[in-house]
């Protein structure tokens, strides 16, 4: 099935699921082929709670999500022995805007560095995972999640909306972003 049908049928569900509602927030279009690297989807059911908005320690990006700020240090505790993309894992919570599609991905070059997951835990972590918020409630679902990582680093996520918006965000995983000299 295409993605954009995907969505469609994902965004129909999530309605009778009791997560959309006639607010007069109207359906959000299927972010662009070609921008979403396949990987899970994460939607309205999977949320955990409703904010009226991000916290202090979060940022805005694209308008449509809120991730940790980059000067936010997020801990990693050991998953797995070795050296792969998920040894280490640093749980944070995704804030995405009510009634926004997003794709949440990691740059080019660091599939092997890195993996990203909310939702559903028995979903693999992925390289890219698509998110759709809740309609109702306005404000912000919450989904519960976070960043592995094969050893502690600052790990560059971009976030592309269904209404055009695109914006890399910086992650302190294990070791701060803002490093003296640049």
């Amino acid at each position: 099935m295409p993605t954009v049908r995907k969505v469609i049928a994902l965004l129909m569900v999530a309605g009778a699921a009791g997560c959309g509602d006639d607010s007069g927030i109207p359906d959000p279009p299927a972010p662009s082929a070609g921008l979403f690297t396949a990987g899970p989807v994460v939607g309205c059911p999977d949320a955990i709670g409703q904010e009226d908005a991000p916290g202090d320690t979060y940022q805005v990006v694209a308008d449509a999500v809120a991730v940790p700020a980059a000067d936010r240090l997020l801990e990693p505790a050991l998953q797995t022995s070795g050296a792969g993309p998920t040894r280490l894992f640093a749980k944070w919570g995704l804030l995405v805007r009510a009634g926004a599609v997003v794709d949440v991905s990691l740059l080019p070059g660091w599939a092997d560095r890195a993996r990203l997951g909310w939702g559903d835990t028995d979903t693999e972590p992925a390289a890219a995972v698509r998110v759709t918020a809740c309609r109702d409630g306005g404000g912000w679902s919450v989904f519960a999640g976070g960043t592995w990582v094969a050893e502690a680093d600052c790990v560059p996520i971009r976030i592309t909306t269904a209404t055009g918006g695109d914006a890399t965000a910086e992650l302190s995983i294990g070791a701060p972003c803002s490093r003296p000299g640049g």
